[in-house]
């Protein structure tokens, strides 16, 4: 027994690692946990070896090409953070923490005739290299898994609206999801929340009001991990919650929630203006300057969750 696993199971027991088996899915390319094993669609967990450069790359994991600053460079915005523990999905694949940073170039210029920076956000978001928006992560039932951490050395301005993770439809009009922190643009889109620092996952953008569907204090220097299942045919949401290397436990869902429109999944920093109701914001509102903002994420994998299959704990007892 690896010191690994004796840490994991004289934490939680074996009987947290034994949960229910669900069938699922085989395949080479597995994650599995005691009695489940799911086929990964994508894997986004971080090698050792890759460098911030690594991510210009037209062989990166993620798009090369969004999203940041039109003047800036992958290299220039990803960071590996020193002295920061993995993420618990992370560990059986030996991969590292990654944090992606906003500061004042952090503007995106669109396509369009004539093309318009959007500069009223401030927004750097790692997107899979293989999700086109119609792939197979948006077909049948797939889970979407991250973690995130706060960087101490980059804080957020809680006084903004921010999003860490949301799935964008294809026609980019939408989100059928939207993991947010922070102090919400329009309140009454989001009357439930009373401390800016929580973490907070909303169904269907274009609903008004939001359905916030899971919330849960923002701790600092703790692991908050995440999953949330997408049935694309028949509209369900489920929202699977931990912290630190406790297994995921279900939260939210099964609900409905309008999953239409296909897509693709957006992590990383993306930061709203503050200003009055009704300015359009992708054009205006207020940013301060001199930003160093980040947000440090581990462990973003999808999978396939045909037949109920969905990753509560990564495999300690096996090899991946």
């Amino acid at each position: 027994m690896t010191f690994l696993e004796f840490l994991l199971l004289s934490t939680f027991g074996y009987a947290a690692l034994a949960s229910p088996a669900t069938s699922g899915s085989s395949s080479a390319t597995t994650m599995t946990t005691i009695g489940k094993e799911c086929k990964i669609l994508f894997d986004g967990r971080v090698p050792q070896k890759m460098t911030p450069a690594d991510f210009d790359k037209n062989s990166s994991i993620f798009d090369h090409q969004f999203v940041h600053g039109q003047n800036q460079t992958w290299a220039e915005i990803i960071k590996f953070p020193v002295g920061i523990p993995p993420s618990m999905f992370d560990i059986p694949k030996n991969a590292k923490p990654v944090e992606v940073t906003i500061n004042d170039n952090s503007i995106f210029l669109p396509g369009g005739d004539p093309p318009q920076p959007q500069v009223g956000f401030r927004r750097s978001e790692l997107i899979p290299a293989t999700n086109n928006g119609s792939d197979i992560t948006v077909q049948g039932t797939t889970t979407f898994h991250w973690s995130i951490r706060n960087d101490p050395l980059r804080p957020l301005n809680f006084s903004h609206e921010y999003h860490p993770a949301w799935h964008e439809t294809a026609d980019f009009s939408t989100s059928e999801i939207t993991f947010l922190t922070g102090t919400p643009f329009n309140k009454s889109f989001d009357p439930t929340v009373r401390d800016p620092k929580t973490l907070r996952l909303a169904g269907r953008q274009s609903n008004s009001p939001e359905t916030t569907f899971f919330q849960t204090p923002f701790e600092f220097d703790v692991w908050h991990n995440f999953a949330v299942t997408l049935g694309w045919t028949d509209n369900t949401l489920t929202v699977y919650y931990s912290k630190g290397i406790a297994p995921l436990k279900r939260v939210a869902g099964p609900a409905f929630n309008d999953n239409s429109g296909g897509g693709q999944f957006h992590t990383g920093v993306f930061k709203e203006p503050t200003g009055p109701l009704g300015i359009d914001v992708l054009h205006e509102g207020f940013q301060e300057s001199n930003l160093n903002e980040g947000l440090i994420f581990g462990g973003i994998f999808i999978e396939d969750s045909a037949g109920g299959c969905v990753s509560l704990f990564p495999s300690v007892l096996g090899v991946l």
